[in-house]
């Protein structure tokens, strides 16, 4: 057990060192649109009178929703 979560670890410090290599200027500048986006989403989530599940239900889909923007920008 202890050698999968040593490899699990590994393989994702591989990834993210990967995944956060230096980008092209035009890559970062769109890539800014997601954390703008990002940015709105989450303090509308906030600002809204919904519950705490709605709200907790919101900020995720805020996350995903970056998550999937920021991805689609590092493929370029």
């Amino acid at each position: 057990m202890k050698r999968a979560i040593a490899l699990t670890l590994a393989v994702l410090s591989f990834l993210s060192a990967f995944l956060w290599l230096p980008q092209s200027s035009s890559a970062r500048a769109r890539a800014d649109i997601c954390y703008d986006d990002w940015g709105a989403c989450r303090s509308r989530a906030f600002e809204s009178d919904e519950g705490i599940v709605k709200t907790t239900l919101w900020l995720t889909v805020c996350d995903l929703a970056l998550g999937k923007c920021a991805l689609g920008f590092t493929k370029l």
